[in-house]
Order: structure tokens, then sequence, then C-alpha cells
């Protein structure tokens, strides 16, 4: 019987090579050497041959996690800092000579051996705790004096560093909506990281060399002397070598593979994601994991594979498929539970937030002609062709029958409609066609109605990044711009005006996406007056909106999508794949290639047959809000109609019966894990369980968390018959610990050197707070009311590792 500790060995054996070691050379990896401990399996040496690290081998079946304590036991032993554990196909590290790791950590890939000198070095000067480097919203403005940051951006980044220094976190997600400024927020975060030196190098990734290309000109401003390069062209010049911060898109490291060439698995410290949610899977996933870094998904519209899943069930009866959803969800990856991202800032936040608002939403126009109300029909749109009866749906149109009527229809109309800037022409668009060819149609129609307003702007026209960013800047004349999917995501144009949707959509993250590209404000100047940008225009001539509005099934499973089969290819001798070779003897000739079909024009006529126009209020679309607080709403509108008590209390208004039966019945379903301490999260809200569900059911509006302050404040001080000046200090007290979960720790605690923070200034100080008779009372009110009760519960969700 083969030794299964032998078979282990074998799969270290080959990733240490993988990594660069050469197991025949003892200078390198000397194995078993017996030491007062015992047998130390594997070392690892530096250049010098001393040991760099103890590498513990155990059988594939054992967790090796727990040999932890052994192997360090060995590595005291030979002065070795550094420990991995591993079974082959699970590997830990430990430095554990630093007092800020205490625990080995999960990593996907063995380290090099210069990237074991490098940790080495690094312990002769470990890095400041995050939270150490203070950001407040002017942090940036020594490198731009106009550079601000919002108030839920620095949350965003303090919740990551708390996570970091507290509970020692690697993985994070930030889920924010398009036009909130995640690019500065990184850059800002980096610099962060940097400055505590708890980074040395970052990689950032994007889907596209035009979102590289845009990044750059941010983190230029920004982070100048970490000398921010992009990858591709930094490879040929040399520049790569100094650089600390590279972007880089996920195709460039693919391609040959050449981040195993160019890279170590820990050459970059922090590795961030944008668009996180489409750079995960296939062979971009093997590209981020290779890197053993600290890990920030970044993305407006993450991938929910295990929402609405019942995982326990799914483990039992196809653990495949289960496996399958976990490798493509978003909040699996970076290690959030499903729905529950490290921080969430979506559209309905942005345009509710106080501070603000900081987006805005559209102003929707369903437009419907005669061809598209019949094509969204369940028989679809039937039209003879070639002297036979055949029938076309939406998603048809324009792919397997053009109408030139219907495109011209819909140009005209919306050129009519779309919103004029403050000088009274067309305002700056995007139009989105159902692909090239009908781009290029619908560009050539609009020129024909108002010559040189459209460009078409797309993958296969030459230089198309070079076109979208000069219609973003204003250096075009053209005012529409009409492409496929180049500009759906990620494309930054603030004094946007109007989206045209001219093709079926169904795909709610695309959705969200296209809408995304008008959402952020602007300011228009003329002469001396200033014109607000208080919303957008949406032209959507294919009923997209009242799809996702009252026909797509929010509360099925995402469908997960088939890997895509790799052509066949074929070898020479020692030619390439995918090189002609010629037909064997006795080998069945291949079927020739299939005619292109032709494609029919319909040549009749096409007319408007209704109009309508809404304006989106400030609670969003269904498409915006159906992530967690959604599937709540939805959820607990359902277990209330189907719960009679539960009815009956929330008609009598009973609070106590409400919270029985919602925490003994409702809460912590295997579906989407609803708990009070994620709906506070999520809403932003420190509310109680039945103020959420009056909230649900239409009952009631839920409390802002300035109305649960005020009213937290009003009641102590009647209960306690404070004067105005006291009163003062409690409600400032109040306000900071609903704000900031760290100074609500300290307050809990007792530590009084919260009240140096700037905001108690204007009372007077800590001196004025001395004269403050029976305060410990009045703060012990405070500590045991349902505004501190409710926030600690949120504080506790977010010590979730």
């Amino acid at each position: 019987m083969a030794n299964p500790e032998a078979f282990s060995r074998i799969l270290i054996d080959k990733a240490l090579e993988f990594s660069g070691w050469d197991l025949l050379k003892p200078q390198q990896v000397q194995f078993e050497l017996h030491t007062p401990n015992g047998r130390a399996d594997y070392l690892l040496k530096d250049s010098l041959g001393r040991v760099l690290c103890v590498l513990e081998a155990k059988r594939e079946d054992l967790d090796p996690y727990d040999a932890k304590e052994q192997a360090r036991g060995y590595a005291e032993n030979l002065k070795a800092p550094l420990i991995i554990l591993s079974n082959g196909r699970e590997h830990w590290f430990w430095n554990y000579e630093r007092a800020d790791q205490r625990d080995a950590y999960r990593i996907e890939r063995l380290p090099s051996r210069d990237d074991l000198e490098r940790v080495r070095l690094k312990n002769l000067q470990p890095p400041r705790p995050l939270e150490s480097e203070i950001i407040r919203p002017e942090y940036l403005r020594q490198l731009k004096h106009d550079l601000t940051l919002r108030h839920y951006q620095i949350r965003a980044m303090d919740e990551i560093a708390r996570l970091y220094d507290a509970k020692g976190l690697r993985k994070f997600l930030l889920e924010m909506a398009t036009g909130t400024g995640k690019t500065l927020l990184c850059a800002a975060l980096i610099r962060r990281f940097l400055m505590s030196r708890n980074a040395e190098r970052v990689l950032f990734i994007v889907d596209r060399i035009e979102l590289a290309k845009q990044t750059i000109e941010d983190f230029a401003v920004v982070l100048p002397e970490f000398k921010p390069v992009i990858y591709k062209t930094a490879r040929r010049t040399g520049e790569l070598l100094g650089a600390s911060v590279v972007v880089a898109t996920i195709q460039s490291l693919m391609t040959d593979r050449r981040y195993r060439e160019e890279f170590t698995p820990f050459y970059f410290d922090l590795v961030i994601n944008d668009e996180a949610h489409r750079s995960i899977y296939g062979d971009a996933r093997e590209v981020v994991q290779f890197f053993q870094a600290t890990r920030i998904g970044l993305t407006a519209t993450p991938k929910a594979y295990l929402k609405n899943v019942n995982i326990e069930q799914l483990a039992e009866d196809n653990p495949q498929a289960l496996e399958a959803r976990q490798l493509r969800d978003t909040y699996h990856y970076f290690g959030c539970k499903p729905g529950f991202p490290t921080f969430r800032y979506d559209i309905v936040d942005a345009v509710k937030d106080p501070e603000g608002p900081f987006l805005c939403l559209p102003k929707i126009f369903d437009l419907r002609s005669d061809i598209t109300t019949k094509a969204l029909a369940e028989s679809g749109w039937a039209v003879f062709v070639n002297e036979q009866e055949e029938n076309f749906k939406i998603q048809d149109l324009e792919r397997k029958i053009f109408t030139p009527a219907r495109n011209r229809l819909m140009c005209e109309a919306f050129l009519k409609e779309a919103q004029k800037d403050p000088a009274g022409a067309v305002g700056k668009s995007i139009v989105f066609a159902v692909n090239q060819t009908h781009a290029t149609n619908l560009t050539k129609i609009f020129n024909e109605l108002q010559p040189g307003i459209a460009l078409t702007i797309t993958s296969r026209i030459p230089d198309a990044s070079l076109l979208a960013k000069e219609f973003r800047d204003g250096k075009r004349a053209e005012r529409i711009a009409v492409s496929v999917d180049m500009l759906s995501t990620g494309y930054n144009c603030r004094d946007l005006l109007n989206i045209g949707l001219l093709r079926p959509v169904f795909s709610p993250t695309e959705y969200i996406q296209i809408k995304g590209r008008g959402t952020r404000r602007f300011t228009f100047t003329i002469g001396h007056t200033a014109y607000e940008k208080s919303c957008f225009f949406l032209l959507d001539f294919c009923a997209v909106a009242e799809y996702f509005e009252e026909q797509y099934d929010y509360s099925l499973p995402l469908k997960v999508p088939r890997d895509k089969k790799e052509p066949k290819t074929y070898e020479t001798g020692g030619g390439k794949a995918g090189a002609v070779r010629e037909r064997q003897e006795g080998e069945a000739e291949p079927k020739p290639p299939r005619p292109p079909r032709t494609i029919p024009t319909w040549e009749g006529i096409d007319t408007f047959v209704s109009q309508e126009v809404r304006i989106v209020g400030p609670n969003g679309e269904k498409v915006d809000i159906m992530t967690f607080r959604g599937g709540y709403e939805r959820d607990i509108k359902e277990f209330v109609e189907n719960t009679p008590a539960l009815k009956a209390a929330v008609d009598a208004e009973d609070d106590d019966v409400i919270e029985t039966i919602v925490n003994e019945r409702f809460y912590h379903r295997p579906e989407m894990f609803y708990s009070p301490d994620k709906l506070i999260v999520s809403y932003g809200v420190p509310a109680t369980t039945p103020a959420f569900v009056y909230h649900a059911v239409g009952r009631k509006p839920l409390p802002t968390r300035d109305e649960i302050v005020t009213d937290t404040v009003d009641s102590i001080a009647a209960r306690f018959n404070l004067r105005y000046s006291e009163q003062k200090w409690v409600d400032a007290t109040a306000q900071l610990l609903a704000e900031d979960s760290a100074a609500l720790r300290r307050f809990m605690t007792g530590d009084m050197t919260l009240f140096t923070a700037s905001q108690f200034n204007q009372l007077g100080g800590v001196s004025a707070l001395a004269r403050f008779e029976g305060r410990e009372q009045v703060f012990e009110a405070l500590r045991q009311s349902t505004l501190i009760r409710q926030s600690l519960i949120a504080t506790s969700s977010l010590n979730i590792s």
C-alpha cells in the first residue's frame, strides 16, 4: 500500500519546483533533518545556505494547520523565522516571529527563495498598524488641492483597516455603485498600505486597457512618489523594477503566462481587482490566485451565485454544482458571506446621502414601436420572409432580420426626446446597439438626420480608445457615441445626459452597469451661471426597464455559465498548436464550413404605438435594490403574510411579539442568512427588528440614523433633566458613536480619551466635560440605549472572519 505522506511529498516537490526551488541542490532545499524536537521534513535555505523556512509535510487527508506548533518547535530550534505547513493540496504560511502575525494563513502557491528573503528583510522593520495611518477628508489635498475624500469612502477604508489589524483578515470586498469614486478611494487605500509599510508593491488589475490608462492618470496625481506604471508598457521599458504600483490588464498578465516568468508568488503585497465580478474566473482566476497578497475586490455588481441557494442541501445533493457556484461567487472568493460584502454603498445610499446627493437617478422614456411591441409578445413578430412566415423575438432584431425603418424611427425619436444641455444642444449621449454592424448603421442614420452628430466607438474601430477619451473630455464635436459593450463599464463621462437602449438587455448586472454611465453628477457652467445635472434620460426602446421591474425573477439562483469548449487544434512535429497539417490516410474528411447565413431585410414601415415617461424616485428601481436589502424586503413581506401571529402583531404594532417571532423563525435561514446585524449594516441605520419589519411591509418609514440619535438624546435629556449645554455633549457623543465603530468600542470600555476628538473642542473640551455633573449616569444610560445596543450588534457582525 502506498505511503500517503509520500504522495503528499510528490505534490509538495512539484509546488516547490513551480516556485523556482531546485530540489537537487542541498544548499537550497534540505530534506529530513533530525532536531532535538523531532524530524523536520524540508528546510528551505537562503542564498548563503542559512535556514530560512521549515516546511512541515502532512498526509493529504490531514489538515496541515494542526502541525503549527510542531513546526514552530523545529523552527525555533533551527532559528528559522518562517514556517510553511502543507499536505500537498493545501498550504499555510506563518511568519511566526512577527508580533502582528499571531497565526498562520492560507496561501495558494508556495513562495520562492526571493520571496522568503524579502519577507525576512521586512521583519527587520515591521509595518505599523494600518489604522495608524489616519485618513481624513483632506488626506490627499497635499497632492492636489481640490481632492477631498467623502465620509463613505473613509468608512470603507477604515472598515478594511480595522478588520486587517484586529482580525488579521486579508480578503475584502467593496460593493460600491458606479460613480462613487472607487478609483480615488483605491488610490488613498493604496497610499495607506504603502505609507504604513503594510505593502511595498501593489498590483491593480483591470479588465481593459482603456481602464488601465484611465486609472494611471489618477494614480499619477495621487501616488507620484511610488512611480505607478502600466505593466504592458513598463515591462518593455524597464520601468517595472522601480515601480511600487503596477496597473495591469488581466489579459497582459495571462499572455504566455508571463506572470509566472516575471513575478514570484509573494512579489506583490496587495492585489486589487477592479470590476472584481469579471476577473476571478477561468484562466483569470489562475493569475489572481498566483499572487499571495492581501486581496481587495471592487465592483458595483458582484455575482451572487450562492444567493437563493440552500448551500447545505446542494452540498449533499451535488457537491460539484456547489463548487462551481463557489468558484464564481464574488462574495465567496473575497471571504464574505453570501450577499454581504465588507462594505456596501449602493446607488440608493448615494442618492439619499445627507452629505450628498452624490449620484442622480434616471428619467425613463419607454418608447415602443409596432415592431418592438410585437417582438416583445410571447408569440413574437410574425413576418413573411422568402414567402414563409417566421417569428422573431426582441433578441432576434438586427441579428436574424434587419429592420431599417425601425432603426430610423428610433434615431428620430432619440434626437427629439434626448435631454438638451444648458446651451440647447443635444446633451452628450451614449447609444447601445445590438452588435457592431447595428452600431455602424445607427451612426449613419443619426448623421443623415443631423450631420456630424454621432460617431461609432466599438472595438473594431481604429483608435477606439482614443476616440472614447476625446469624446469623454469634450474634445470632439459629436454629441452621440454609438457603442455595443465597450463603453458599458468603467467609462467615466460625468457630463453624460442621455443613454439610449436600442437593444434588449437580460442581465441585471449589465443593466446596472449601463445605467451607471449616467449616474454621475456634474455642474455645467455657461458664463457666470452654473447648471446642475439633476438626472439623466434613459431612452428605452426595448422595454428593458419594464423587464427588470415586472418580469425578471430575482428569487431564482443565477445560472452558472458553462465553460467554453476549446477549439480543436492540431500540431505538426515541432510546430505550434493550431498549425495546419495534412489529413492522414483513413481519416474522415472534415465537413466543409457552412456558408454564411443571409440575413433578410424588412422593407416595411414602422410606427410608434406607445410612449411613457417615468421619473425614478429616491429608492431607485427594483434592480437597484434586489441585493441583500431587496431580498429581505421581499422575503419578510411573504413571511408576514404567511404567518398569522406575526401579521396580527404587525397590525397591533406589538414590538415584543414581532421581535420574538422574527428571531425564532425568520432569521438565519440558509438562503440569505438574514440577521439583525446584517440589516443594520446593509441599511446603514441602527434600527430594531420591528422597525425593519414595519418599513418592509409599508406600515412605517424606516427612521434615519439622525432621527434615532435625536430621539435617543431627547429621551436621555428628559430623563435626567439636562441643561442645554449638557444635552449638546450627549448629542455630540451619540453622533460620533453612531458613525464611528472604533469610537463606539472605546466608549464602551470607558476610554475618556475619546473626548479629545475635534468635535468636542467647540464644547469646551475635556475640561468642560469635567464640569458635567452626573455624566457617568448619563453615559451609562446612553450605553444602554437602543441606539448603542443596535450599533454594537452591527460592529460585532463585522468581526466575522
